[in-house]
């Protein structure tokens, strides 16, 4: 060698130059494709990430922790339904992207709300959030939670008390819907007690104090049934603070059946007379309506109990409205009903020829394939047949004169539905012998003509 140095090209900056030279083609790439380097991190990373980030971003803190914050809620209640119950199959709220697009957009919403010094409009955002979530029926645990928040805002809000009073009508309409009654009543009674006096009305113009009335009635009612097997008295303390609440309410109509409801159930419990002093206030309801079907419901329920007291010719005349207002309303099933409720009070008076009529009407009307129905009716007007010849019969049987000893041997050779000489025409023996006797005063055909009356 001549003593010259050769200095030999670093291999580090080779690779260093090729990684800058491929970076920016991959860049120029990008540029050209419409795609910048944030983009190509959406890509690579998670939603959840990306959404996490995006919010942070933003500024909006509060928010990023309350999404989380319902993550792990989530969590928590799945690992707790897998302890109690084995495994839980959980569609998790962290995997689907159009809710927590949403959640996104009024959690953030709600917090800048809240930055601006109006807690109305984030009680509004959360309360958006809780109907938005009332589509999925999976989803009862987030109603829940943007109900509780709905309710925390409501308190900052300067308003007289009307959001509070909302929050605490959806909660308990939320609690009803999934049936804890009781657990209901609670909010719906505040919701009550909050529009008292309140001339609040919402966007329909019906006042708030008057749905707050009918919503207690309605709860009032399904709690009443709820409990009736278990308690009686109880139900009947709920069937009458559903009735106050229906004419609290103003809804006369709600008010007429409420009243017949505590009807039926004091009936049930064996006091027809305080039964009857609200089915004749279901009654007057009605009349004022011109409900014709309340009306025949009102009868029927007055005929069971005026029976009951021993008002028999009350009763009857109940039951006689009752059949001419199923009859007018072209009601075949009711009528018949009405019809068998009449044949029955007439058959218990003895006034069996009432009975057949009426056993009749009901069974050509019936329209039903229950069979254990129909027997019943055919034996009843069996019943009541039977009890009519029975009559005609024995009379004939005691004042023995030729003519009805005659009527008797010609019955008995084809047994006609009744043996009730004045529904048919005079037998052969009858012809035969229609001059021998003579009735007289003393004598004994005085009775040969037996008719339905008798």
């Amino acid at each position: 060698h001549s003593g010259s140095k050769t200095t030999l090209p670093s291999l580090r900056s080779g690779r260093s130059e090729r990684s800058r030279t491929t970076a920016s083609k991959r860049q120029s790439l990008g540029r050209l494709a419409g795609i910048e380097k944030a983009d190509v991190s959406g890509y690579r990373n998670s939603y959840k990430h990306n959404l996490s980030l995006s919010i942070l971003q933003d500024g909006y803190v509060s928010s990023f922790i309350e999404l989380f914050e319902l993550f792990d809620k989530q969590n928590e209640q799945i690992k707790n339904a897998d302890s109690e119950s084995g495994d839980v199959e959980v569609q998790l709220l962290i995997d689907q992207h159009d809710k927590l697009d949403f959640l996104k957009t009024k959690l953030i919403a709600a917090e800048d709300s809240r930055r601006c010094g109006a807690p109305d409009k984030a009680y509004d955002a959360y309360l958006e959030l809780a109907h938005y979530f009332e589509q999925f029926p999976s989803d009862q645990w987030l109603i829940d939670h943007f109900h509780e928040r709905c309710m925390t805002e409501s308190n900052q809000v300067d308003d007289d008390g009307r959001k509070q009073a909302e929050a605490n009508f959806y909660i308990g309409v939320a609690l009803e819907k999934r049936g804890d009654l009781s657990a209901a009543i609670d909010f719906l009674e505040k919701f009550f007690t909050l529009t008292t006096d309140q001339d609040w009305q919402n966007k329909e113009g019906e006042h708030l104090h008057d749905n707050a009335a009918i919503q207690l009635y309605k709860t009032y009612t399904c709690l009443a049934e709820e409990v009736y097997e278990e308690s009686q008295p109880l139900s009947i303390e709920y069937l009458k603070k559903a009735y106050q609440m229906a004419k609290e309410g103003g809804n006369k109509t709600e008010a007429g059946m409420a009243s017949h409801r505590l009807g039926n159930i004091y009936e049930a419990v064996g006091d027809p007379q305080v039964a009857t002093m609200y089915h004749k206030g279901y009654l007057d309801r009605c009349k004022r309506d011109k409900d014709k079907v309340g009306m025949g419901k009102a009868y029927e329920a007055l005929g069971r109990c005026q029976t009951s007291e021993g008002k028999i010719e009350e009763a009857l005349e109940s039951y006689k409205e009752f059949v001419n207002i199923a009859k007018d309303q072209g009601q075949k099933e009711v009528y018949s009903q009405a019809c068998s409720a009449l044949a029955d009070l007439y058959n218990m008076l003895g006034d069996y020829g009432h009975a057949v009529e009426y056993f009749e009407k009901a069974a050509e009307n019936m329209e039903t394939d229950d069979q254990e129905r129909l027997q019943l009716m055919n034996i009843s007007l069996a019943i009541a047949r039977s009890h009519n010849t029975l009559q005609s019969y024995s009379l004939a049987i005691l004042h023995n004169t030729p003519r009805l000893t005659a009527s008797l041997v010609e019955w008995k050779d084809y047994r006609d539905d009744g043996f009730i000489m004045a529904s048919r025409p005079a037998t052969r023996a009858e012809s035969t012998i229609s001059g021998s006797a003579t009735p007289t005063k003393e004598g004994g055909d005085t009775c040969s003509t037996p008719s339905k009356e008798q």
